[in-house]
């Protein structure tokens, strides 16, 4: 299950996470942010995810691409 998520390197915040619980192998994720205007169109950024496996935490780094 989807925590939270972060932007690396800049300042935003997430409002909507569609899929939030994952299933094994490839996941199709979307993610809309308030304040936008820090991101550029057509930009990948590094995106850290934070899952709760049973009781834990735990993080995971990705490659996300902008599309307005």
């Amino acid at each position: 299950m989807i925590n939270s998520v972060k932007v690396e390197g800049v300042t935003i915040n997430a409002v909507m996470v569609n899929v939030v619980i994952l299933q094994p192998g490839q996941n199709s994720i979307v993610i809309k942010f308030d304040n936008v205007s820090q991101l550029a169109p057509g930009t990948s950024y590094l995106i850290t995810l934070s899952l709760k496996v049973g009781e834990k935490l735990i993080e995971v780094k990705a490659v996300a691409t902008y599309q307005p």
